[in-house]
């Protein structure tokens, strides 16, 4: 058995132990020194994969050897490899921590933690693509070009090195780094480093980088818009009307740390005007009615909506919004993380 294949089983072992590969989630891969790729097979639990299973392809993904199928997500790890000649082995694990940040349409807020900004600068969120699908690996490539590390929106993470153990070690300071996340947000909030100190620290491990110049998800995909319904039966989210009055149940297992009830005139102005880089922003409208205004803060695409009673909005990172009274207006705003004054990008909607 080569040293490489003997390190992959290794890795792998290694993986489901930590959690970071259960069932025949995740995917290992590594460049041979012949330039062809060797990747873990597809449909293999981590705990009993042998070396004589592991794929070899070649670079345009053609299997050369190997006693199973490659991986279904063979097409990312040959984006990395053919956008970054320096790489040398990909990580994409399932990692619980990072996993639940991903589900819950939130990223890793590197500029609260100096071992991120030191060892990977960022972690980005790639927009969401189909797992396995030529899309997402579309979606992945800005983000490859720039980055070692990102996380992969409702699906896991994805970590690159120049071998197998940096690869494994930048996908186990995710993990790491979401798990510390998540317990501040316990104890009530992440709070980020002096923008000052984030730079001194990226600049000290070398990780100085520029968002990605991606092409953004259609703006379609960065909203849901859902109107209750009006019922007596029961429901997790609904209006219920009787003889005692409403009951307005807004939300069901959105992740919400900060809710505020608003009121708006016609004619007053509007509430809004910006973007956020990581938080989602919800609004409900309990009584009036509104018109809100979204745009692509890069393309400049938008989409007018007008929103009764009953509306309830959910919208991503990377969208600008403004919402305006068209009668006396009463609304529930709500977002996923506490308020970070940072996080806020204006936008000019009257460009």
């Amino acid at each position: 058995m080569s040293d490489l294949r003997a390190e992959m089983i290794r890795l792998c072992r290694l993986a489901h132990a930590t959690g970071a590969m259960r069932a025949t989630d995740g995917n290992i891969s590594c460049r041979l020194p012949s330039g062809n790729i060797l990747v873990t097979p597809s449909g293999r639990s981590k705990a009993w994969v042998t070396a004589e299973e592991l794929v070899e392809v070649d670079p345009a993904g053609r299997v050369v050897s190997g006693g199973g199928r490659p991986s279904s997500e063979l097409g990312l790890h040959l984006a990395a490899y053919r956008l970054r000649p320096e790489v040398g082995a990909v990580v994409h694990a399932h990692s619980p921590a990072a996993a639940a940040l991903v589900a819950a349409g939130q990223e890793l807020p590197a500029e609260a933690l100096p071992e991120l900004l030191l060892s990977l600068g960022e972690v980005p969120r790639v927009p969401y693509a189909t797992p396995g699908s030529p899309e997402l690996a579309r979606r992945a490539e800005p983000f490859l070009r720039r980055y070692d590390a990102m996380l992969l929106d409702h699906h896991g993470t994805l970590a690159l090195g120049p071998d197998l153990a940096m690869a494994w070690a930048r996908s186990e300071r995710i993990e790491a780094a979401a798990a510390v996340v998540l317990r501040a947000r316990l104890l009530g909030g992440v709070v980020p480093l002096p923008p000052e100190e984030q730079a001194r620290l990226k600049a000290l491990g070398g990780r100085e980088t520029t968002p990605p110049e991606q092409e953004p998800p259609p703006l379609e995909e960065r909203f849901d818009l859902v109107r209750l319904p009006v019922t007596t039966r029961f429901a997790t989210e609904k209006i219920h009307r009787d003889a005692r009055g409403e009951a307005h149940l807004v939300a069901d297992g959105l992740p919400l740390a900060r809710v505020g009830i608003l009121t708006l005139e016609p004619d007053a102005g509007h509430r809004g005007g910006h973007w956020h880089r990581h938080k989602c922003e919800g609004f409900y409208v309990f009584a009036g009615q509104a018109r809100v205004e979204l745009a692509c803060p890069f393309s400049h695409e938008k989409v007018e909506l007008i929103l009764d009673v009953g509306y309830r909005l959910w919208m991503r990172p990377l969208l600008a919004h403004r919402i305006t009274a068209l009668k006396p207006l009463t609304f529930l705003e709500f977002c996923d993380l506490p308020y970070d004054r940072d996080d806020d990008r204006p936008y000019d909607f009257d460009r």
